[in-house]
């Protein structure tokens, strides 16, 4: 079929040769396996490769899944009327809208658009309908932020608007931001609760990025391709094109996936101007907004649909943050949207409501929150706990003289709190040059911070050489037994090695971790012996 395709073209532009230009036979033969070449490998080259194969997939299943929300079921949400337009010459419609970025269609957009026309009438639909509802507070958000409302299309070309949607690296929502996007803006990521599934939440979140990144870079398209593959990975590129480079030598330095983005996102722009949805306003009708009650328990959306007989699909559509359905009033209180005039409802049998419990539900929670402990038991270096953050790759860090946390916290992109809680410091004035902390980065900015590795450093002894790490046990202990004098200390109880170390002078609470072997401070018992070395 593709190659019968190709042929049928090439024989249409054989005739227009034909017309337009005067050639002798044989230059015309000449000229014509030339022609014939270069189309055909244009049409090749404009063949969808592995990459956009895969992206694509990702999001045919995202539009599919958003097709099937409930919302869809319910006749009183965003009513209005459907139009399919058609759109003859892709290239042509799409550089006549004039778009404030990327304004030139690109050449494997014509494969992203291809995808967004050959949806199902209802899918279209759905599409169209559900972008509707959301469009008014994009425009607002990014009117406010003085951006274009045009990238509001960044959504639909990302996620396909399916708010539950999960891509690569752990993205999520509408605008498939990062773990750290989220956290850095305010929002709540944890294992219960996500609220880059929250829809103006999210919209908030990218328009506070990209207003972020157009501070920085003072050019939309920048901000933008900021947005898509990250700003190191765009500075890196900026940097290689050199001074002075136009968008074009940018672009051909940034990762294919990227590129295949803005293919995205012009179709995606060229797919809602083409198609329509034209809302049904009546001016005597008050919109629909659901019933919102605060929870201070923990509640499973099962014993709501069970006593208030709402569908789990509605609770879901309408709080989709609540990852397992569980909501952790528990912790503290939490909101919870309700379909409209069900709020009385649920006051009036919030008991029979609570009294539905189940302990099966809630088996993903673990029933144990972890807290830093006192300060009286704080000291620099100790981890709060062995944790692990989604979306992101511990890293460590070796201190040195003059770090200041702030500035630390400013070069990995995290804030001074968290490093701080990560390593369990009470003053951040009392860190020490050698010593090591945990930083927590994204995963897919791992590798910008590579050389943070630590540096080895070789400790003589007489039998060999031997490499150790400078932070290792084994070279602190070597270290202090060849320049200190041993004594024996017995732990009283109430003491840790924050309140052992202040009675010795110069031992810091990590010397005597590392001259003991001790890994965990909170396993020292009374009684236990711990060697100590003073200076000579």
């Amino acid at each position: 079929m593709f190659r019968k395709t190709i042929f049928a073209k090439l024989f249409k532009q054989t005739e227009k040769v034909l017309k337009l230009l005067k050639f002798n036979r044989y230059q015309f033969i000449s000229a014509g396996f030339l022609a014939a070449f270069l189309f055909i490998f244009n049409e090749l080259k404009a063949q969808p490769d592995s990459l956009q194969l895969q992206q694509q997939s990702r999001l045919i299943s995202n539009i599919s899944e958003m097709s099937r929300m409930t919302c869809f079921t319910d006749s009183t949400f965003n009513p209005g009327k459907f139009r399919s337009g058609v759109a003859e010459n892709p290239d042509e419609q799409y550089n006549q809208l004039r778009m404030p970025v990327f304004a030139i269609f690109t050449l494997n957009a014509q494969n992203w658009f291809d995808l967004f026309n050959n949806l199902s009438f209802q899918e279209k639909q759905n599409l169209l309908r559900y972008f509707s509802s959301c469009e008014e507070y994009f425009d607002k958000e990014l009117i406010n932020a003085g951006l274009p409302v045009e990238l509001k299309y960044v959504a639909p070309a990302l996620s396909g608007m399916n708010m539950l949607a999960v891509g690569e690296n752990k993205r999520a929502g509408l605008f498939q931001l990062s773990h750290f996007q989220a956290i850095l803006n305010g929002l709540q990521v944890n294992l219960l609760i996500d609220e880059r599934l929250n829809s103006k939440l999210a919209a908030k979140t990218f328009v506070a990025e990209l207003k972020k990144n157009q501070s920085v870079y003072k050019n939309t398209e920048l901000a933008l391709l900021g947005y898509f593959c990250g700003n190191t990975c765009l500075q890196n590129a900026i940097a290689e094109a050199g001074k002075g480079a136009d968008i074009n030598r940018v672009l051909a330095l940034l990762p294919p996936e990227t590129l295949q983005l803005i293919g995205a996102y012009q179709a995606a722009a060229l797919f809602f101007n083409v198609n329509k949805y034209r809302k049904e306003i009546d001016p005597l009708t008050r919109p629909v907004v659901p019933d919102t009650v605060q929870i201070n328990r923990q509640v499973h959306f099962q014993q709501i649909t069970q006593v208030l007989g709402i569908s789990n699909n509605e609770l879901v559509f309408l709080n989709p943050q609540f990852r397992f359905g569980i909501i952790p009033g528990n912790v503290k209180p939490v909101k919870l949207a309700l379909p409209k005039d069900f709020r009385d409802d649920f006051v009036f049998l919030q008991d029979s409501v609570y009294n539905l419990y189940d302990s099966a539900l809630f088996a993903i929670v673990s029933p144990k929150i972890e807290y830093p402990p006192a300060p009286g038991r704080q000291y620099a270096g100790e981890p709060v706990k062995n944790f692990t953050i989604e979306g992101k790759t511990k890293l460590k860090y070796t201190l040195k003289t003059g770090d200041v946390l702030g500035v630390i916290a400013e070069k990995y992109d995290v804030s001074v709190e968290d490093l701080k809680y990560w390593n369990n410091i009470s003053n951040e004035r009392k860190i020490q040059a050698g010593k090591s902390i945990d930083i927590f980065v994204d995963n897919e900015r791992v590798g910008d911070y590579a050389k943070a590795a630590e540096p080895v450093k070789t400790v003589k002894s007489k039998s060999a050489d031997v490499a150790i790490a400078q932070n290792s046990p084994l070279a602190g202990v070597i270290d202090a037994a060849k320049n200190g004098k041993k004594v024996e200390h017995v732990v009283k109880d109430g003491e840790s090695p924050y309140t052992i170390a202040k009675k010795y002078n110069g031992v810091t609470p990590d010397d005597i971790l590392k001259w003991n072997n001790i890994r965990d401070a909170r396993k020292i018992q009374p009684g236990q012996k711990l060697i100590v070395y003073l200076n000579k």
